[in-house]
């Protein structure tokens, strides 16, 4: 029934998909975006047989399948004066889940959503075509849409091979009228030819903005680095360890401070900064003067931390970032059990999933959480970007998507996260 109702909605899906984006809201438009593709061209990519492109918007052909009308081939043209569009292309490109297609225009990249949709976009001066294939039984989808995206190119009048040494402007002849009249009925643009693109070197100390990474060396990146990022209004301080044999380890630390209230096997905590009534709650059983468990929020087990050993579970880097619990006003002083007042380190599962804990209880009800979360995997480069593949399939990518002074810019294509590298203490001084 699912993949029932998916099918019939998918063109409704592209074409909201291509509508919503900001290359669309019926753009002025002098090219058809039909005299772009042809209805065989169309069919080789969806293997199947197709109607004649439709505009479904001034700026917007469609080539829907003759049987199955949830496959379909997209032509969109985006010529609106004003608009810029090398900013979007730039973060269209350092998407997790794009691919560069080198050579095409002034710059394509490729979009892959699988199983059913794939789009590729190039940008020529100040305008932008994008291609999208959508089909539910097709196991090439990047191939036919990159085939689809050079077609057309070439009928929008730009060269999808760009010349190691492109001719001065003047070594290019226009078109002569007879070359024109040369050109198959089918093919012939319904708009004046376009010059053919060409490469100019860029002037000293100019940039066209950010960029992926290319690989790097190992001992650049061998070493521990820091980072901080804010989400969903909760301080996240990080640690990446990367060992010389390309493994990696990153620590994620939480911190929560709040009032504790624990009685009678019951416990709550009641963090700061949250609605009333959002406590962690549970159970607990004290089983020795050095050990609990806890049910509920927390569902781990406790070992007591002496006063002067560090958390065994933190890197020391990150628990020297922490902060003391706070001091309690009087109307929220609570119950607390004496046997659970001190630090604790335990391990266990919470609602963000396995994680190591800290949490100091003091007679005041102040308390603090410490939560870490860990993840390993290796360092790897594909297409020419390093990233860091995670053990766990579950777990997001990590991608190096930019380098500066001291580290480097990292992202899973939702967050990117800044890296510092941790220096060293110097070695004492010898005694004299």
């Amino acid at each position: 029934m699912i993949r029932s109702l998916l099918s019939y909605s998918l063109p409704f899906f592209c074409l909201t998909l291509l509508a919503c984006s900001e290359e669309s809201h019926l753009l002025a438009t002098k090219t058809d975006p039909c005299s772009l593709i042809t209805p065989a061209e169309a069919e080789r990519a969806l293997g199947e047989r197709v109607q004649e492109g439709t505009l479904s918007e001034p700026n917007t052909c469609v080539f829907t399948a003759t049987r199955n009308h949830s496959n379909a081939v997209t032509v969109q043209v985006d010529e609106a004066a004003g608009k810029d569009r090398r900013a979007w292309f730039n973060k269209e490109r350092l998407r997790r889940d794009s691919d560069l297609i080198p050579g095409l225009a002034d710059g394509a990249v490729r979009v892959y959503s699988p199983p059913s949709l794939a789009r590729l976009t190039f940008i020529r001066g100040q305008a932008t075509v994008t291609v999208l294939v959508a089909s539910m039984k097709h196991n090439k989808l990047p191939d036919a849409v990159t085939e689809l995206g050079k077609t057309a190119a070439s009928r929008y009048g730009v060269s999808t091979l760009v010349a190691a040494n492109p001719p001065a402007p003047s070594a290019a002849p226009p078109p002569s009228p007879s070359d024109n009249a040369s050109m198959p009925p089918a093919a012939a643009p319904r708009t004046s030819q376009v010059a053919l693109t060409q490469s100019f070197p860029a002037a000293s100390g100019t940039s066209t903005g950010p960029t992926k990474s290319g690989p790097i060396g190992q001992d650049s990146l061998t070493g521990t680095w820091h980072a901080h990022s804010m989400q969903n209004a909760i301080n996240h301080e990080l640690l990446l360890v990367i060992q010389p044999n390309r493994t990696w380890t990153i620590s994620t630390m939480m911190q929560f401070d709040g009032v504790v209230n624990a009685d009678a096997g019951r416990w709550s905590l009641e963090r700061s900064n949250t609605f009333k009534g959002l406590a962690w709650k549970g159970t607990y059983l004290t089983s020795t003067q050095q050990s609990f468990s806890s049910t509920g929020s927390l569902h781990a087990t406790w070992t007591r931390l002496p006063p002067d050993q560090l958390p065994a579970q933190i890197p020391a880097e990150l628990w020297e970032l922490r902060h003391e619990a706070t001091s309690v006003p009087v109307f929220q002083l609570k119950t607390v059990d004496p046997a659970l007042v001190g630090r604790w380190e335990g391990t266990g599962i919470y609602a963000g999933g396995p994680a190591s804990f800290v949490w100091s209880i003091k007679p005041s009800a102040a308390a603090d959480l410490v939560i870490i979360e860990t993840m390993q995997g290796t360092v790897r480069t594909k297409a020419g970007t390093t990233r860091l593949q995670p053990a766990q399939k579950r777990q997001r990518t990590v991608d190096i998507v930019a380098f500066h002074e001291g580290g480097f810019t990292t992202s899973d294509g939702k967050t990117s996260v800044r890296w510092t590298k941790v220096l060293s203490p110097p070695a004492p001084s010898p005694q004299l």
